[in-house]
């Protein structure tokens, strides 16, 4: 059950989330990753390809299965809750 107060926090993590500019933190070893995919692709393909685009690519085809298998294997925070998880 939600109440008003949890309501506001909801409203309050979300703000923000679409600033354009906005840089996110992905760690060396991903980022090392990334850029090694987006090498290989760029020299098949013959021309430079951005990690940029092969975010944009990846979300735009993949981003709601990623996401809803993401919900699946983490759980609900209520699902936390009752496990004492949180």
């Amino acid at each position: 059950m939600s109440t008003k107060n949890d309501a506001g926090k909801e409203l309050n993590m979300f703000k923000g989330l679409s600033r354009r500019g906005k840089s996110i933190y992905i760690g060396a070893d991903v980022r090392d990753k990334l850029d090694k995919i987006v090498l290989d692709i760029g020299h098949y393909v013959g021309r430079p390809v951005t990690v940029g685009e092969f975010i944009r690519y990846s979300v735009e085809k993949c981003g709601d299965e990623i996401r809803d298998r993401l919900k699946e294997i983490l759980g609900s925070a209520e699902e936390r809750k009752r496990s004492g998880e949180i």
